[in-house]
């Protein structure tokens, strides 16, 4: 059964081409867009730890489903893609979200160690209120008063909602930019888009010739059938 694999929004697609040491500027762009980093913060500072399920023999013998997982500094960012978001998809970033932060502590380490743990879900057809934001953030807050947060410094979730990049017309705004490049159904909507910007040039590019390969368009092909069967 043949899918559309010329998307970055496919899971698997998205991660590859993140990921992918020959996308690091790119990477470092996107997060600095996000997290509202000054330009060029990032800069050589990323420690990129992700292991392609498509080398091994089967997606059980997957640690984390093929998670980005980034550290820079005391931070953590764990990065996930979903074309269906949900309360169970919720659940699930809050899993890990905690786990990656629990896991930083040795015995005998102070607290003040933990650091910052950042989970960024990129999806599609989310069921949750989030009304048009483009970037929403939770965080632990009081239930009288939502404005008051805390342990901000400590751990975020955030989601981004590419469908709704996908509904922006042209737009000067270079994450809302990004994001639509991230939204374009295919290597010519995303070339339309990325013209001027070098960086998305360059990495348009990289997934034409990455999901264009005969080889590489059969593998995600049995990806998708493996998940769909692991499903039912």
């Amino acid at each position: 059964m043949y899918r559309n694999n010329d998307t970055l929004m496919h899971d698997l697609i998205f991660k590859e081409t993140f990921a992918d040491k020959d996308n690091r500027r790119q990477l470092e762009k996107l997060l600095e867009l996000i997290l509202e980093y000054p330009q060029g913060y990032l800069n050589n500072k990323l420690d990129v730890h992700y292991e392609s399920p498509l080398k091994k023999e089967h997606i059980h013998e997957k640690n984390v489903r093929g998670d980005i997982i980034v550290e820079f500094g005391n931070t953590t960012i764990n990065i996930e893609a979903y074309t269906n978001f949900n309360m169970n998809s919720l659940d699930k970033s809050l899993y890990y979200v905690m786990r990656i932060q629990a896991s930083k502590l040795n015995i005998g380490d102070g607290y003040h160690k933990l650091g910052k743990t950042i989970q960024i879900n990129f999806v599609e057809n989310s069921k949750l209120d989030l009304d048009n934001e483009l970037v929403t953030n939770f965080y632990l807050t009081s239930e009288k008063n939502p404005n008051t947060k805390i342990l901000t410094d400590k751990f975020c979730v955030k989601i981004v909602q590419i469908d709704k990049a996908r509904e922006l017309g042209y737009t000067n705004n270079e994450l809302e930019r990004w994001l639509k490049f991230i939204a374009a159904q295919n290597s010519s909507e995303r070339a339309h888009i990325a013209k001027g910007d070098e960086l998305l040039v360059e990495l348009n590019e990289w997934i034409h010739k990455y999901v264009a390969d005969d080889k590489m368009q059969d593998e995600l092909n049995k990806w998708d059938l493996e998940i769909a069967e692991n499903k039912g």
